[in-house]
């Protein structure tokens, strides 16, 4: 009887033991919340990045999200909120819920600036000649619409560096010069991509020829000629049209009137062409009067 009496109270401390332990653990599980993994993605979104969150749960019911951007629910309940909702600079956290109770808030992350982007970029003027002043000219993409947007320029002539700026001094090419630069759009935060524009030839400048004043003596005519050439360059100066016996000596046109008997005029035409093939003219009409030759 004893031995019977001692089993029984065994088997009762049992039962105290393994019953109420095993409630204990089922109601722990239920209430239990646990997350594999819980993060923005990207890590540190820009303007254009849509913002997603991974939230793995170990144990426990649905996952619902809440979105705060600066403190101000967006009544977005998915696990991803799009860029419309967001601005550079704003503050954005993610809030976590389970039977709309707060489990895990995952943030705060700060929305970072996006480098705008260079749609087309070119040089102007682009056929330049010997000092004109070059500047580039574009449009360029930021998404954010607030930022003022520069262009970062650095120049090369014949391949090699030669100047930093908006533009380039029309001092500094010459003709038959190959331009080209590279550009990076700058929004005041961060720089873009660079892009290279293709080169361009410096345009060779024709001599300029001023036709000076007539100095006449006893019939015999004289007009100096003046020309210059704004690249340097050698050139020749030409009398393609004039009356019969003018004659181009050196910078001096000389000419030796006839008399004549009614009043007549003559076209003179000069030209003048430098090293490189560039051409110009300048002509002028020479009156004469019949009164004034005899």
């Amino acid at each position: 009887m004893e031995r019977r009496r001692s089993g029984l109270i065994f088997c009762a401390i049992l039962f105290l033991i393994f019953g109420c332990g095993g409630e204990k653990d089922s109601s722990a599980g239920a209430d239990a919340v646990g997350f594999v993994s819980s993060k923005f993605s990207p890590v540190n979104p820009r303007t254009i990045d849509p913002i997603t969150i991974d939230a793995t749960l170990i144990s426990g019911g649905n996952a619902e999200f809440e979105w705060l951007v600066n403190g101000v629910a967006k009544g977005v309940d998915k696990a991803l909120l799009s860029p419309n909702h967001f601005s550079k600079g704003d503050t954005v956290v993610c809030l976590i819920l389970i039977d709309g109770k707060e489990k895990k808030r995952v943030g705060p992350v700060v929305i970072a600036n996006t480098k705008p982007e260079i749609n087309w970029v070119r040089i102007e003027p682009s056929e330049p000649r010997n000092e004109d002043e070059l500047s580039v000219q574009g449009d360029v993409r930021d998404p954010d619409e607030k930022d003022s947007v520069s262009f970062l320029v650095e120049w090369f002539i014949n391949g090699e560096y030669a100047f930093s700026g908006e533009k380039l001094p029309g001092g500094k090419i010459k003709a038959g010069d190959e331009i080209h630069a590279e550009v990076e759009p700058f929004d005041g935060f961060g720089r873009g991509k660079k892009v290279k524009i293709e080169k361009i030839a410096v345009q060779n400048t024709p001599p300029e020829i001023i036709i000076g004043s007539l100095q006449g003596e006893k019939g015999l005519m004289k007009y100096e000629i003046e020309a210059e050439d704004a690249d340097g360059d050698n050139f020749n100066l030409t009398l393609e049209e004039g009356p019969p016996g003018m004659s181009l000596q050196g910078n001096r046109l000389i000419w030796e009137a006839p008399e004549v008997d009614k009043d007549t005029s003559f076209l003179v035409k000069i030209k003048a062409r430098d090293e490189r093939g560039g051409e110009s003219s300048n002509s002028f009409t020479l009156d004469l009067k019949k009164s004034e030759m005899q």
